[in-house]
């Protein structure tokens, strides 16, 4: 995969490079901002535009204008929404800490006595201090002078508000044309450019877009969310301890994420001073200790941020050093403002990438680690076969060892057909499955409410109700999954085997009778035995004890996730069967996935 770049592609790559920089920062200023808001706002909207197209098969462009309009109708009626409530809670804020600036230059600190005769007085240290919290908060003459200056122009010139309306107006015209179009035509734009690449060069090319889309990709959707869980956990936190302004401390706490460093830190200092100086709303203890305590809670928050949510959330593409996010922070703001802020995180992990990858290249090295083919299933699964050594084997009853009721999504399908007015491109069968799937599940969840409050006689009458939103067959239509009852009687001499389903005892035995099976199961665990049916994993623990084993020892077959999910639960493996409802990727957290259940003897 290594392309080395010849002496003379390198002298060409180093000169290019710095000419295009020298460029962008003397002639491109004024541009960047803009461009950088045009590429923002079509990644974001490229998401849903992506979804509605492969879902639907409606034409493209059709469905960028109506996202970009349905856009500029959220952007118009978000602010009368959202701006009020925000300006509330700013406000509020803003007079919190106005009141504590008032205590602050009124504070005189007292002299601190050391043992046995040594006295601090940091009356002289705290003057300055106090001296210019009182310049802001009653400004003199001369700095308001300074600030009339500054706003002169905004307050003053009627042409220059309107020249900077009409500028404002032309720049949100451009943002919107030209994300409009980077969204409408960018896979034919990639396709382009990837054609017009030399053929040597065209795998690193698309490895390093990959990179690069990865570290974009890792701050839009996980810094987004780190910022709103981080949010959500101070609101949280302080309104439960009873500080002031709980709401405004989660929104500053949220926004902060986006500079990491310095900036959550200085929103900790907020809370923690807000605590000393007011306490707490209910908790009978003294500020400075409260102010300890919600100092602790600030401490400890970026621990938990980065051993537990970064990893699972952000990754690994944005971990810089607070120092080099700090310096690139003043370096974004000193170029485009608030912008250079919020994206300085993501623009130094880009150049990372790529000025590691210019560096492997001159150094004729290979620019990305090879790709590790990822371990196949069978392999996983007899590793951990091996490893815990199963004694006993548990089965769902529905599309695991009774053949699902096919004639049943075939009508539903039918039924929907109308849809193909609208969706072009869908695919009735498979959303006859999902449905059933849904249902299954908030049927089961039915029954296991009705159980916990003991209104059997309702569940009883809507038994046959229940069956069809299940798609199960009837007793009388039972049919057995080709090959699996000669599978079950040759597992049967080497496992425990028990069967765990959602129907009823008399109907589960209804099938085992029928078949002959009755005698091969030491467990089975029914609707009628358990209050809460999977996915709880709780009827999967009463199996494993009737059959004398750890919920490590066991295995569960089945054909649905919530087979799946109750096995997980409950700590056994799960090996998935496509021969119910369930797909493969709604079994894509089982251990093992296999066609039918007649081919469990190859694997166990």
């Amino acid at each position: 995969m290594n392309a080395r770049w010849s002496p003379f592609i390198k002298q060409v790559a180093v000169i290019g490079l710095l000419i295009i920089s020298i460029w962008v920062l003397v002639r491109g200023r004024m541009l960047l901002t803009p461009v950088v808001l045009s590429l923002l706002l079509a990644y974001l909207l490229s998401f849903p535009v992506r979804w509605i197209v492969h879902r639907t098969g409606w034409p493209r462009t059709v469905v960028v204008l109506v996202t970009f309009l349905l856009t500029i109708v959220l952007v118009i009626v978000a602010p009368v929404l959202i701006v009020p409530h925000l300006v509330t809670l700013i406000g509020s804020l803003g007079s919190t800490l106005f009141k504590i600036a008032q205590e602050l230059a009124d504070a005189t600190p007292r002299p601190i006595s050391i043992p046995p005769n040594f006295t601090v007085d940091l009356g002289d240290y705290y003057a300055p201090v106090s001296q210019w919290l009182r310049s802001v908060i009653s400004p003199d003459v001369t700095t308001l002078d300074r600030l009339q200056t500054f706003l002169f122009p905004f307050a003053s010139s009627a042409a220059f508000v309107v020249r900077s309306a009409v500028t404002s107006v032309l720049w949100t015209v451009f943002i919107l044309a030209t994300s409009f179009y980077i969204v409408k035509d960018g896979p034919w734009m990639g396709r382009w450019f990837a054609a017009r690449l030399p053929e040597g060069i065209r795998p690193e090319a698309e490895r390093l877009a990959k990179e690069l889309a990865g570290v974009w990709d890792a701050f839009v959707r996980g810094q987004f969310t780190m910022a709103l869980m981080v949010g959500l956990i101070v609101w949280v936190m302080t309104t439960l301890l009873g500080v002031r302004n709980a709401p405004a401390l989660g929104l500053l706490s949220g926004v902060a994420e986006f500079v990491p460093g310095v900036a959550p830190a200085i929103a900790g200092m907020v809370g923690t001073l807000i605590a000393l100086i007011f306490g707490s709303n209910w908790l009978p203890i003294p500020n400075l200790w409260f102010a300890a305590l919600l100092g602790l809670f600030y401490i400890l928050l970026p621990q938990f941020e980065g051993v537990y949510l970064a990893p699972r959330v952000v990754g690994r593409r944005i971990s810089l050093h607070p120092v080099v996010v700090i310096i690139g922070a003043v370096a974004g703001a000193e170029m485009v403002g608030v912008l250079g802020i919020l994206l300085a995180a993501p623009v130094i992990a880009s150049l990372r990438v790529l000025f590691g990858y210019v560096m492997h290249k001159l150094l004729d090295e290979e620019p990305f680690p090879p790709l590790q083919p990822l371990p196949e299933r069978n392999v996983l699964w007899a590793s951990l076969a091996a490893e815990r050594s199963p004694c006993a084997i548990l089965f769902d009853l529905d599309g695991t060892l009774v053949e699902a009721d096919d004639s049943t999504i075939e009508r539903l399908a039918g039924s929907l057909s109308f849809l193909r007015r609208v969706f072009r491109n869908v695919d009735l069968i498979h959303l006859a499955r999902r449905l059933f799937l849904i249902s299954n599940f908030l049927a089961n969840q039915f029954v296991s409410l009705v159980e916990t409050l003991r209104l059997n006689r309702v569940l009883y009458r809507m038994n046959d109700r229940l069956r069809l939103l299940r798609g199960v067959r009837p007793p009388n239509a039972f049919v057995a999954v080709p090959g699996s009852t000669e599978m079950l009687r040759w597992l049967a001499r080497r496992y425990r085997l028990g069967i765990v389903t959602s129907r009823p005892r008399e109907e589960t035995f209804f099938f085992l009778n029928q078949y002959g099976l009755a005698s091969l199961f030491r467990s089975v665990v029914t609707r009628d035995d358990v209050r809460r049916l999977k996915p709880d994993p709780l009827p999967m623990q009463l199996a494993a004890r009737q059959l004398g084993a750890t919920p490590e020892q066991c295995v569960m077959v089945g054909d649905t996730g919530m087979d799946v999910r109750a096995a997980k639960a409950a700590g056994m493996l799960a090996i998935g069967v496509l021969s119910g409802f369930g797909e493969e990727k709604d079994l894509r957290d089982a251990d093992l996935v296999i066609s039918s259940t007649a081919q469990l003897g190859a694997w166990l």
